[in-house]
């Protein structure tokens, strides 16, 4: 209750001020097609962005490794890559920067290890000899999916893993293209409730509380040279939680028009467990271990560094 009031303080005392106060910095932020990522659709639709000083243009991207290229190349600004993309671009050597977050765990969507509904696979162990599809290598779906397999007594080296995209989930497992997809809501649902498809295991389950999905990343450079822009970012996803607390209809229009799926998919779909705010070991820790593990990354990746803490914190 305290942080929901703490929010409308701040909605109300930015939304008070007049739009010429703000100098308005064009933003190219690149996103995938998942609902997850609700906050930045709301933040452009409602105008969170514009009333804080950014000119946001949603630019749709088929992968995280895509977005992070994007970043370097100077064709987004800002992206929402998963934190295990980002952190293998900076074991690379690009220097980038995270100041919020899409969504917590928990997590209430839909999402998981999606098997055709004829396919008999009903345990991790069947996927052995199997081919699985992942909206992108090394990515959090790809990384946390591997982590169920193994701890559900598969073995990786008998799995074969290809790229997919994710509004490809019901497709690829209709046309018997892979035999299981590591996919989220609103495609996980619509595989589902289509009889195309079976969920057999929530990955999401071996994920710590209060770990971060998707996050808001820029490089080093644009993150420097545009300080109020992020805090103005930072400042309009939280309004845009407030908002969708309490219009959830309007979140779930917002999820379609960006997702490019029917209304009637999203209509009944969870609305995932929203926070912006970055803790550097609460929220990116357990991806810096498991990133570690899988021999992502050789390094740790500084946390503390990697992340722009909101105003104040």
């Amino acid at each position: 209750m305290i942080y929901k009031a703490l929010l409308k303080v701040i909605v109300s005392g930015v939304v008070m001020m007049p739009l010429a106060t703000f100098a308005q910095t064009k933003v190219s932020l690149m996103y995938t097609a998942a609902a997850p990522f609700v906050t930045a659709f709301v933040a452009k639709d409602q105008g969170f962005f514009e009333k804080n000083g950014v000119d946001v243009t949603l630019q749709l991207a088929a992968n995280g490794s895509v977005i992070v290229a994007g970043l370097v190349s100077g064709s987004a600004q800002v992206g929402l890559p998963t934190p295990t993309v980002a952190f293998q671009a900076i074991e690379n050597g690009l220097e980038l920067k995270a100041f919020a977050s899409s969504n917590i765990f928990p997590d209430t969507t839909a999402a998981g290890v999606v098997v055709g509904a004829d396919s008999g696979i009903k345990t991790a162990k069947d996927l052995e000899g199997k081919k699985i599809g992942v909206p992108g290598l090394g990515g959090l779906l790809d990384v946390t999916m591997r982590k169920w397999l193994t701890s559900n007594g598969a073995n990786l080296s008998k799995v074969n893993i290809v790229e997919i995209q994710l509004p490809q989930t019901a497709d690829a497992l209709r046309a018997k293209q892979v035999d299981a997809v590591a996919s989220l809501d609103p495609f996980v649902s619509r595989a589902v409730d289509t009889g195309v498809g079976v969920l057999i295991g929530n990955y999401f389950d071996i994920i710590p509380d209060g770990t971060a999905a998707g996050i808001f990343a820029t490089s080093t450079a644009w993150a420097k040279a545009n300080p109020k822009a992020i805090q103005g970012m930072q400042i309009a996803l939280d309004q845009a939680v407030v908002f969708i607390t309490a219009n959830e209809k309007s979140a779930r229009d917002s999820i379609a028009k960006y997702t490019t799926l029917p209304p009637p998919v999203v209509a009944n779909m969870r609305i995932t467990n929203l926070s912006t705010h970055l803790d550097p070991q609460k929220s990116l820790g357990f991806w810096n271990r498991l990133a570690k593990e899988q021999g992502l990354i050789k390094s740790d990746i500084d946390l503390d560094a990697f992340v722009i803490k909101y105003p104040g914190e």
